[in-house]
């Protein structure tokens, strides 16, 4: 069973929630282009073919996966949480998911405009690794900001992730994906086999760090 998912993060990662921009805040990381030039649903089905690629190359000795996503709410739940889990399920991630764990934002802005704050609640999953879960989940994330259907509209960005290897991806959207781990030698192999993916506007610093 998995426990409290900020706890989880922080442990593995030494981050209280995954946070924005993950290969930014990692030591070691790769940042993919996901559907380059294309438009429309060639777009979309590039972006999840390469995320899926990506995944199953980075996962690919993992046995257990653990994935964490936010939703944007008021300080009680709303049926918003509960719409956006069942639209999960529906794309095909049909594992159970766990309690959440309520953070508030301390946003003024929301709280000048709405009388409250705004809180953020990180649900979480663990478990068996299987291709259709981390599709339906990829699926989702790069879905966000298309005009594709089914989509989980109130999902924030969905992290997956093996706790034990320390190695995490997340499709933020159809533009690109990030992978991070714990060393050099923990992402070598998935550097050089994608390299024609790799984001050109951060390649400079990959090849820093991977291309020795």
């Amino acid at each position: 069973m998995i426990g409290d998912p900020i706890e989880t993060i922080d442990n593995a990662f030494g981050w209280r929630g995954f946070p924005g921009g993950m290969f930014f805040h990692a030591q070691f990381g790769l940042r993919f282009e996901l559907g380059g030039d294309l438009e429309g649903p060639l777009r979309f089905v590039q972006a999840l073919d390469w995320a899926r690629a990506v995944a199953s190359a980075v996962f690919s000795e993992s046995q257990t996966l653990f994935v964490t996503f936010s939703i944007y709410g008021e300080e009680h739940a709303t049926r918003r949480q509960s719409a956006a889990i069942q639209q999960l399920r529906q794309i095909g991630f049909r594992h159970p998911i766990g309690a959440p764990t309520k953070v508030a934002e301390n946003d003024q802005g929301h709280f000048a405009e709405f009388g409250g704050d705004l809180y953020r609640y990180w649900y979480a999953a663990q478990f068996d690794r299987d291709e259709a879960s981390v599709t339906a989940l990829l699926w989702a994330s790069i879905a966000r900001e298309m005009d594709i259907t089914p989509k989980a509209r109130w999902v924030d960005t969905i992290h997956i992730a093996d706790i034990n290897k320390r190695l995490a991806l997340t499709a933020y959207d159809d533009r690109g994906m990030d992978v991070i781990g714990p060393s050099q030698s923990a992402l070598s192999l998935i550097y050089r086999k994608f390299d024609s993916w790799l984001l050109d506007y951060d390649r400079a610093e990959m090849d820093a760090k991977f291309s020795v």
